[in-house]
């Protein structure tokens, strides 16, 4: 949020620029692609929601858009008058690299104006990196400053930094030991925007950024996982439902039924009140997002077999047959590939998360199911990571 000008700085509360439901968690912007895509500067749009946190285009690439506003006093003491002032807005974008523990950091001043102070006075970058939890991660410039001149980033608005994050988080003994050998960790990278102005009294404001990473090996134990970066922010990717794609439409469709209108599908309110994974910024329908389930093919094999005993159950065991002479398969929407998979709980239990399942062309259902696949190891979400699906139509 902009400070007005004329509002003096020494006068505001502490929650600069914040709203009073902002919160510092990541906020997730317009997601346009199940591929991720590196965010750009034009991209990027102010979100008081996110407080210190910061707007996240996919897992792979974040942005915050932030006001710099400083005065200078005619002497230190608290009543003096406000002789000038100067302010700037900064951009700051975050590109995690394909295949690399890097991240590219870039910030761009603009919209600079100042009256009453000379443009050699200078706005600068302080950023720390650094582990979140025990272990030897570290990043390879745990603090670093930057500043240039008004008249300087007017010619070269756009500072570059390339941040490689090392090391590893001490291993969880509750996790299990495929988890472990992925090396999740996590870090903070923290930025904060100043002023100097030598010899003078004056004061700065800006909201400071917070950002979370996690880096892992996964993509190294098993490149039908996960690719893209070894390092993501940790938020919750959204996978977009198209019942208009023509290869996948009819499965998308399906999905949408029984997100929509759970009870017409099978088995329906003899199973539960809904299925999860529905990402809407209508909080009265949105659902707990869905989890991966990758390490353990014993749960996938049993939400598969759960699976088919329905279709069995309902359609009987022709259900395969098409009068086209092609074959159906029983697609099962949460996918067996979740820890909300058909199996997820006992039969017959009819209240919370439920399943829903449908015979569907074997060709639809495949090219679907490897859709989402390649939704979740481009986006490199781990086993244990959640997902939501957003519809589309």
């Amino acid at each position: 949020m902009a400070i007005p000008l004329g509002q003096d700085l020494r006068r505001l509360p502490a929650t600069l620029g914040a709203r009073p439901d902002a919160a510092d968690d990541p906020v997730l912007m317009g997601w346009q692609s199940n591929k991720p895509e590196p965010v750009t500067f034009d991209e990027c749009h102010p979100d008081p929601r996110a407080g210190k946190g910061y707007v996240v285009k996919n897992r792979l690439a974040a942005c915050k858009m932030t006001d710099l506003r400083y005065q200078r006093y005619a002497c230190p003491e608290a009543d003096c008058p406000i002789i000038g002032d100067a302010s700037a807005r900064v951009t700051g974008i975050f590109n995690m690299q394909p295949e690399q523990r890097r991240a590219v950091v870039q910030h761009k001043f603009y919209d600079m104006h100042f009256r009453g102070v000379p443009d050699s006075i200078r706005f600068g970058i302080e950023t720390t990196c650094g582990a979140v939890n025990p272990g030897t991660a570290h990043c390879d410039a745990s603090k670093t400053s930057r500043d240039k001149s008004i008249a300087e980033w007017k010619d070269e608005p756009v500072d570059f930094q390339v941040l490689t994050l090392h090391g590893e988080d001490t291993p969880k003994p509750a996790d299990s030991p495929r988890i472990q050998a992925e090396k999740r960790t996590s870090y903070l990278h923290t930025r904060k925007l100043y002023v100097v102005d030598p010899g003078a009294s004056g004061r700065a404001e800006a909201l400071p950024v917070d950002v979370t990473l996690r880096c892992d090996i996964a993509r190294k134990l098993s490149s039908s996982y996960v690719l893209g970066s070894d390092c993501v922010f940790p938020v919750i990717a959204k996978f977009l439902l198209d019942t208009k794609e023509p290869a996948t439409g009819e499965a998308a469709a399906f999905i949408s039924q029984a997100m929509s209108n759970y009870r017409s599908t099978y088995p329906g309110l003899s199973q539960g009140d809904f299925v999860p994974g529905r990402f809407s910024t209508n909080s009265g329908i949105m659902k707990p997002p869905l989890t991966r389930l990758y390490h353990d093919t014993a749960a996938q094999d049993a939400n598969r077999a759960r699976a088919e005993r329905s279709c069995v159950e309902h359609w009987g065991p022709g259900y395969r047959d098409r009068p086209d002479g092609r074959t159906n398969d029983c697609f099962v929407y949460p996918f067996d590939s979740t820890v909300d998979g058909a199996n997820a709980k006992p039969p017959n239990t009819p209240h919370g998360a439920g399943y829903a399942v449908q015979p569907i062309l074997s060709d639809v259902s495949m090219r679907f199911n490897a859709a989402v696949d390649r939704f979740t190891i481009d986006n490199h979400i781990l086993d244990g990571d959640r997902y939501w699906l957003l519809p589309l139509n």
